[in-house]
């Protein structure tokens, strides 16, 4: 039982230096976390993907590795894929990013943050009304008047605090 209590609050600790921009002592209490709990894969997948991407933000080297594994581990989960897209678009690669949001998608495909994130980045919605361009004032008036307000997307509540 002490285990895992010190393991949450190293993993607590990890996403506090995570939200703190303090990349480095996040990579120690994610690897910390992560060498202490080994037998759990769904433990394991979330301190590799937080691994990852504080390595990937903190510009620790590209270890979108951590991050892919993390996701090899647990394919379901929709929440490494978000953090997967976010470290690839981090990192450039938007194709790949709008894959893995796709992909999770596929998996979730009522999954509200998922699409708050697709928003974000920039992917729209077809034409309110479709036989006209884009560009018609029209079509621009309707957009607006539709669209839903846009939220920010906290990158770092993509993982539950707690492994």
């Amino acid at each position: 039982m002490e285990k895992n209590a010190r393991l949450v609050d190293e993993f607590s600790q990890g996403v506090k230096a995570l939200k703190n921009s303090d990349y480095s002592k996040g990579v120690f209490y994610f690897r910390v976390a992560l060498n202490k709990h080994k037998k759990s894969n769904t433990a394991t997948a979330k301190c590799l993907a937080y691994l990852g991407l504080c390595e990937v933000l903190g510009g620790l080297g590209d270890k979108i590795t951590h991050i892919e594994k993390a996701h090899q581990l647990n394919p379901s989960d929709t929440n490494i894929l978000r953090v997967l897209a976010y470290a690839r678009l981090t990192l450039g690669d938007r194709k790949e990013g709008l894959a893995a949001i796709i992909l999770g998608l596929k998996i979730e495909p009522e999954n509200p943050e998922l699409f708050l994130f697709l928003e974000q980045i920039g992917y729209r919605r077809k034409n309110v009304i479709g036989s006209l361009e884009r560009t018609n004032k029209i079509n621009q008036f309707f957009g607006r008047l539709f669209r839903k307000s846009k939220k920010s997307i906290d990158v770092l509540s993509v993982l539950p605090a707690a492994a």
